[in-house]
């Protein structure tokens, strides 16, 4: 069963070391502003869908269907420091930032440090530094691997002959090979895969949900969506189908500045309502 390979969630992480045995079931929805279950599924947001009635799944792909997360961030920090741009990237902010498109994370940066927005040419400029900081770093490092407790649910969906797509953040010339060294090409046709390239607003709006949901012909209320970053969770909850946070699953490669991060946004994460 679907379900019974995501693990329950680390209460303990969670809280900040209180002890998970005092906290009670009808508080836990509460606290992190989902629904746990009792299989260990964590849900974002109300509508929820038994295994039976999913009839199509999507999946993001970096930090979801792959660790590519700590091999994108030596970039940020390369490309930032060149006297042009003069853009720090923390590491805090890094993983606040997951599954937002390129463009806004410069944008969140510029005017966290600066105070304002920078310019289109600004953006476009430290975007080509840091892919050409990227494929050199990459050309020194192995590919991504995949994150094997979300790959074998994908892989599940598609023995059951479940419709998938992906709605990704990243680029295209660098999500394919990554799929494709990472053995999991062949989870969804191309067809399926949809890019920040391809609408016109990124996450956290639901368009890229949406329009991932269209394509593989399934209404988005009976899709279950698998996400890692919290501009990603809202924009799969927006689209309306049932979100899954991945980063609670046992066996996800959760470094302690995600979980940092995690638990900022679950606190502030004001657009469950």
């Amino acid at each position: 069963v679907l379900m019974a390979h995501v693990a329950v969630c680390n209460v303990r992480q969670i809280l900040g070391g209180l002890a998970a045995t005092a906290l009670s079931r009808s508080f836990f929805p509460r606290l992190i502003h989902s629904s746990c279950f009792s299989r260990g599924m964590v849900s974002i947001g109300n509508h929820v869908l038994r295994d039976e009635e999913v009839k199509g799944a999507v999946f993001d792909v970096d930090g979801t269907l792959l660790d590519t997360m700590p091999l994108f961030l030596p970039s940020w920090v390369v490309a930032g420091a060149l006297p042009e741009f003069q853009l720090h990237c923390p590491e805090d902010d890094f993983y606040a930032c997951a599954g937002k498109p390129l463009s806004d994370i410069v944008r969140f940066l510029h005017m966290k440090q600066k105070g304002v927005q920078p310019t289109d040419e600004y953006i476009a400029s430290f975007l080509k530094a840091k892919l050409e900081a990227h494929e050199k770093i990459q050309a020194e490092r192995p590919h991504p691997p995949p994150i094997d407790c979300v790959v074998k649910l994908a892989r599940e969906f598609l023995s059951r002959g479940v419709p998938m797509a992906i709605a990704t953040s990243g680029l295209k010339e660098l999500v394919v090979p990554h799929l494709q060294h990472g053995g999991v090409l062949d989870l969804v046709s191309p067809e399926h895969m949809v890019f920040a390239s391809d609408v016109k607003q990124g996450k956290p709006h639901p368009e890229i949900y949406l329009e991932a949901a269209r394509r593989i012909g399934v209404d988005p209320r009976d899709c279950r969506a698998f996400e890692d970053g919290e501009s990603g969770l809202q924009s799969a909850w927006a689209a309306g189908m049932h979100v899954i946070d991945v980063t609670y699953m046992e066996g996800y490669p959760a470094p302690e500045a995600l979980l940092k991060a995690k638990e900022v946004q679950v606190k502030e994460r004001s657009w469950l309502q």
